[in-house]
């Protein structure tokens, strides 16, 4: 009882008004106090077993308002409920941020699971479709010339190229609401490389068109097909980790 009442009177009661830059000081490292906010107010969790070090499941990071988050987690507000509420959030940034058209954000807000997970799950299709056409491709020249497996990187191209726009419509909303449209050099990266992963898959795809034989015995210009190809998987693993690094850091 006297620790809490010490530390209420530290807190200032529950009347504390906290900014960004306060509520990401807040982190639950180096021994600070572990705050989140959530509808504008912060709560601070610091007691609780599932933030140790200011992260919960690996994943959700303390120091930043996780009301979205919260609306596509399996539970509910109600977990807060055994925290104290030591003020609120006051969001100096939240005037600059261009929001939502009206259908997309009354979309979000009906179904919050778009809020979080859309991107994560739609991304590992061309990320797949890619790497195994690559994978393919390299068994018919390296293992075993079975044309079944020229086949196949053609089709998975295909199905790569169709879950291409999918995957960046899904990263734009994504962007839009967990970044508040915000950039820093991951979001470039991923955006700069997916651009080039989709002008190369149309040039590989138009050439494999024009000539149906090409992957079989490649010459002289022709090469620049498999070569593109293979290079799906370099530039494919560096922006699942970039969206990697996007999540977890």
């Amino acid at each position: 009882m006297h620790r809490d009442k010490k530390l209420e009177t530290r807190l200032g009661g529950g009347n504390l008004e906290l900014d960004k830059k306060k509520l990401e000081e807040n982190n639950g490292k180096d021994g600070k106090p572990t705050y989140v906010v959530v509808d504008g107010k912060v709560y601070d969790l610091s007691e609780s077993k599932l933030w140790r070090n200011g992260v919960h499941m690996n994943r959700h990071h303390s120091g930043q308002d996780l009301s979205a988050s919260l609306e596509a987690a399996p539970h509910g507000k109600e977990v807060l409920e055994k925290f104290k509420q030591i003020g609120t959030f006051v969001d100096e940034m939240k005037a600059d941020v261009y929001p939502l058209p009206a259908w997309l954000n009354k979309l979000v807000n009906s179904y919050p699971f778009l809020k979080r997970h859309p991107h994560p799950m739609i991304v590992h299709f061309p990320m797949a479709f890619f790497i195994a056409a690559a994978l393919f491709l390299a068994w018919y020249y390296l293992v075993s010339p079975l044309e079944p497996m020229l086949d196949s990187a053609l089709y998975l191209h295909v199905l790569g190229i169709l879950s291409i726009p999918f995957a960046i419509a899904s990263g734009w909303l994504s962007w839009r609401i967990n970044y508040l449209g915000k950039s820093n050099p991951y979001i470039k990266r991923k955006i700069y490389l997916t651009f080039l992963l989709f002008v190369l898959t149309i040039i590989a795809l138009i050439m494999m068109v024009n000539n149906p034989l090409i992957l079989k015995q490649p010459q002289g210009l022709q090469l620049v097909v498999p070569v593109i190809i293979f290079l799906y998987l370099p530039i494919v693993s560096i922006i699942g980790q970039h969206g990697g690094k996007l999540v977890y850091d």
